[in-house]
């Protein structure tokens, strides 16, 4: 047999795509309250300070007149975007049109940054007409030395009620885990038999189940430093999403490149925490 025989040797490529392992969809988008169609680069978010009332103590006496407090926070708004290219040639080389998947894909890459966005939100600075509003360490769980326990969740689930932020004042609770957490909850000791079966859905990754007055859903985009991750429970009302433009995606083509097809997706959004007291931090050790 020729040993040029190689040279007649055909290439075959696939006819369709398979996505690698990612989170395609918004986790956190649905657990915080969202502020639509922001106009400007930002929007006020106005609120009410609690007011005390005082005993009547005198007859016809006048009518007290007490300062409503009034704070305000900001959510602004940026810009992300994703964008690329598809060669004519290169539909032709691969027997198929990916425009398609990756328009999927870039949409995927928005709803990530959604959830990245809330993230940074829930730990970070908040902006107000004063300045910069840091998360007290009175909202935050020291690591201790240890994973996400049974005794962390109701040191939580203390601060909540505490402030007056739990379902009593008609407030929904959640708590963002990552797996390492779900493994050390269902590893916990302390659990009772009750615990550990209301717990089962941590184990089978059901996202809908409700435990120790949390609604749990899974991220792996908790942030890390070193050895200890940082896990944030909350309430609805307590982070704001804003909207300047929901996710928009473009396809056409492009003069300029050959009249080649260009693929683009574009977002605006923003997120603040409206009030500290929803909010608390966990930290716990994950190697």
């Amino acid at each position: 047999m020729s040993q040029q025989i190689t040279e007649a040797f055909v290439q075959q490529f696939a006819d369709n795509f398979i996505h690698v392992a990612q989170q395609a969809t918004s986790r956190l988008e649905s657990t915080v309250s969202i502020e639509p169609s922001i106009v400007g680069m930002s929007k006020s978010i106005n609120r009410l300070g609690q007011r005390t009332a005082s005993r009547r103590t005198q007859r016809h006496g006048d009518t007290p007149i007490n300062d409503q407090p009034h704070s305000t926070r900001f959510v602004d708004l940026y810009d992300w975007e994703d964008g690329d290219m598809v060669d004519d040639q290169d539909k032709i080389r691969m027997l198929v049109d990916p425009t398609s998947e990756y328009v999927k894909a870039m949409v995927n890459s928005m709803n990530r940054a959604k959830d990245d966005v809330i993230i940074g939100a829930l730990g970070g600075n908040s902006r107000a007409t004063a300045g910069n509003i840091i998360l007290p360490t009175t909202q935050k769980i020291a690591v201790g030395g240890v994973g996400l326990t049974k005794a962390k969740i109701i040191q939580a689930k203390t601060l909540f009620r505490r402030n007056e932020a739990d379902a009593m004042a008609g407030e929904e609770l959640y708590m963002v885990y990552s797996a390492q957490a779900a493994a050390d909850i269902l590893a916990d000791t302390t659990l009772t038999s009750a615990d550990w079966l209301a717990g089962q859905f941590l184990q089978s990754g059901d996202v809908c189940g409700k435990w120790m007055g949390f609604n749990w859903i899974p991220s792996e985009r908790m942030p890390k430093a070193s050895t200890t991750r940082y896990l944030y429970a909350y309430a609805k009302s307590g982070v704001v999403l804003g909207k300047g433009a929901e996710i928009m995606t473009k396809v056409g083509e492009d003069a300029s490149k050959g009249f080649n097809v260009r693929i683009y997706a574009k977002m605006s959004i923003g997120s603040v925490r409206v009030e500290e007291e929803k909010v608390v931090e966990i930290a716990c050790l994950e190697p």
